[in-house]
């Protein structure tokens, strides 16, 4: 289903979002925009790499669904597979590098989500414990970041050295360390997207997008006069991505 978009801004934080482009897009399902300007997404769960002058291809269907496509790393992307609780490392020209399998690691991990991280690690949420994990694939060593976090998982994201959690009941940013950064009730949250320079973005039932910089602090509505519905985002260093199903939106969002 379709979102109606409306943009909330942070007073302090964010002047306007000013319309840069306007790109045609069939997809099942739009990933982002990646450091180098390709584009990413799923077409009959094949993901997609497309730059100005190339295409490239991949797919693997006899590991059924992806789940959770990650190119915050364009040089290593992560494609999950949680029917088989696999996760497939490709390369730039999407060649596969190598795979984890979490039903061969010892002690077994049955993964809900799972996020790349720094170090050869990746971050995952361990769906029997209810905890979010760090692990690294060289030494197959896993570390407990969280207790058991209460509330149904709804999104997760993360910027390499940092996890955001979003349940039923609060959000919650962890560091590689342990540590609770911030944590806040969920004002009404589906979605969590995470950019290291502007912090994270959160998509309401309504399809309202939050900058989530001041979480606490108070946002007042700016219509700019298009909604969009929104059926995925990305924010690209300063470029907000909108996808709508036909279009992918490019907004610039420039300071007071």
């Amino acid at each position: 289903m379709k979102l109606l978009l409306f943009l909330l801004l942070p007073v302090m934080a964010f002047g306007q979002l000013k319309l840069k482009d306007k790109m045609p897009l069939d997809a099942d399902r739009f990933i982002g925009v990646d450091s180098y300007k390709n584009t990413y997404f799923l077409v009959n769960n094949a993901l997609i790499k497309t730059s100005d002058k190339d295409r490239w291809n991949y797919a693997d269907f006899t590991l059924g669904s992806i789940t959770e496509v990650d190119i915050i790393n364009p040089l290593r992307i992560l494609v999950y597979y949680a029917d088989f609780n696999i996760v497939v490392f490709l390369d730039n020209t999407l060649n596969e590098i190598e795979r984890i399998n979490f039903n061969q690691v010892e002690d077994y991990l049955n993964i809900e989500t799972v996020r790349m991280a720094n170090n050869n690690s990746v971050w995952v949420f361990n769906k029997d414990a209810q905890q979010l994990e760090l692990y690294n694939y060289r030494s197959g060593k896993r570390s407990i970041i969280s207790q058991p976090i209460r509330g149904n998982l709804l999104s997760t994201a993360s910027d390499f050295n940092f996890c955001h959690i979003l349940t039923e009941e609060e959000v919650i940013t962890y560091n590689v360390y342990g540590s609770i950064l911030r944590s806040y009730n969920n004002p009404g949250y589906t979605r969590l997207w995470a950019s290291s320079p502007r912090g994270v973005l959160a998509l309401d039932k309504a399809g309202t997008i939050y900058f989530t910089e001041a979480p606490k602090g108070e946002f007042k509505p700016r219509v700019e006069g298009v909604k969009i519905a929104v059926k995925d985002l990305q924010l690209s260093s300063e470029i907000l991505y909108i996808y709508d199903g036909d279009f992918v939106y490019s907004f610039k969002l420039t300071k007071p």
